[in-house]
């Protein structure tokens, strides 16, 4: 399902609850996901980091690929520490969960938001997705933004993006 098609398939509850939503509740909402979204990116290159690790750990003990070491993990057990690696396998598998959800939610943001949908999106994707850290100073250069116009977006793209994480 492409991105568009999701944001389509939401489009009639997204609108119908939209408006039901009180400015406290889009307060709350938004609390809660510039929390999440500030640890967001670490938590995305942190989990790359511990996929190459684990990637590392498995070329090592069998010369093999990861996918290889998975399958035939029982047989080698005695080599490999079992308890490590399918803790870390169900936390990437959760942070996948995660990311989803936030990639579903920044969907809905650029197609359903009115008026700012794809500035918003920009904004989010500026100050939370990118591979590497950039300050507010070089995204608000980068979409041609005043100080106070940049801020004012960021928080109602958060505000939105934490009413559509819940409904994701």
């Amino acid at each position: 399902m492409t991105e568009r098609d999701y944001a389509i398939r939401s489009f009639k509850e997204v609108t119908l609850n939209a408006a039901r939503h009180t400015e406290e509740r889009m307060n709350l909402y938004y609390g809660k996901i510039k929390e999440l979204m500030n640890n967001y990116q670490d938590l995305i290159l942190e989990n790359q980091m511990v996929l190459d690790e684990l990637e590392q750990e498995c070329q090592e003990k069998i010369n093999e690929n990861m996918a290889y070491a998975l399958q035939y993990m029982d047989s080698y057990d005695y080599r490999m520490n079992l308890g490590k690696l399918k803790k870390e396998v169900n936390n990437i598998i959760l942070i996948y969960g995660l990311c989803d959800m936030v990639n579903r939610a920044m969907t809905l943001v650029k197609y359903f938001t009115p008026n700012f949908g794809t500035e918003y999106y920009d904004v989010l994707y500026g100050c939370f997705c990118r591979h590497r850290k950039m300050t507010d100073m070089e995204i608000m250069l980068e979409l041609g933004m005043s100080r106070a116009s940049f801020y004012r977006k960021k928080k109602a793209a958060l505000r939105h993006l934490g009413y559509y994480f819940g409904k994701s």
